[in-house]
């Protein structure tokens, strides 16, 4: 089981909780390739600029290797003021 968290508008499109990780994941692209061949609405907002990932909880700027207990976090950008 790995954990995914969405943050931003990205928690409006995908539900975090545990999940399997899927045969053949084994890095963060690949997760995001299969999440997003599996929702339409997840593809849009992975379609975006600026989004980013964290594998448990450090933020990364390249494809990173998962496995299984890794928490993997999708944030959109924040706005603040």
């Amino acid at each position: 089981m790995i954990t995914v968290l969405y943050f931003g508008r990205l928690s409006d499109v995908g539900t975090s909780g545990p999940m399997v990780l899927p045969g053949g994941v084994v890095d963060t692209d690949g997760l995001t390739t299969f999440l997003s061949n599996n929702d339409a609405a997840l593809e849009q907002a992975f379609a975006r600029a600026g989004n980013r990932v964290a594998v448990n909880q450090n933020m990364i700027t390249d494809n990173t290797p998962i496995k299984t207990g890794d928490e993997i976090a999708f944030m959109s950008p924040l706005s603040g003021g």
